[in-house]
């Protein structure tokens, strides 16, 4: 496999991150949840909103590239959101602190308007473990309920339910025609 490279002087300004992705206490909070979830979902670890939301216009997708959630836990069978977990722990950065109640707002409508709950845990609240299997317990029921009544299209009940699979499969051919050309 062949690595991308970028000229010298295409992005002086950019360095490797020293900084871990998650911080020690978010790190405690997801190895919990995977203790509490005995791998039976898909734990996702600061996923952009962009990535996990589908978008209509190029504003609506410029707002949401630019934001994340803590966590997202997806079904098991096919990695649909089930629940979305802003996480605070205190982290003293006044920075982060400014940053996550600015997108606050925009998260909560985005999530709201989408069906997806979306869960405030603070740090305090690992301590708490029966009160926290209730709040995870009650937000993915609640998504349960939520899709019974109105369950998310398939490709058997609409074709265009998953235009990104076209787009990945002709992609992968795309990618494989010149690997093959060239074995020949």
């Amino acid at each position: 496999m062949q690595s991308l490279a970028l000229a010298p002087d295409a992005a002086p300004d950019l360095k490797p991150s020293t900084l871990p992705l998650l911080t020690p206490a978010e790190s405690l909070f997801h190895a919990c949840l995977e203790s509490l979830t005995s791998h039976r979902c898909h734990i996702q670890c600061k996923p952009r909103l962009a990535n996990v939301l589908q978008h209509e216009s190029i504003a609506g997708f410029l707002k949401l590239c630019q934001r994340h959630i803590d966590f997202l836990i997806c079904r098991k069978e096919d990695w649909l959101p089930m629940l979305a977990i802003e996480f605070d722990d205190d982290d003293g950065s006044a920075d982060r602190l400014q940053r996550k109640m600015r997108d606050r707002l925009l998260v909560n409508d985005v999530l709201l308007a989408t069906g997806v709950p979306l869960l405030r845990i603070h740090a305090k609240e690992l301590s708490q473990m029966e009160t926290l299997i209730h709040k995870l317990s009650a937000a993915w029921q609640e998504r349960v309920t939520a899709l019974a009544a109105d369950p998310p299209p398939t490709p058997e009940t609409d074709p265009k339910a998953l235009p990104h699979l076209a787009e990945t499969s002709l992609l992968t051919t795309r990618l494989n025609k010149p690997l093959a050309t060239a074995r020949s």
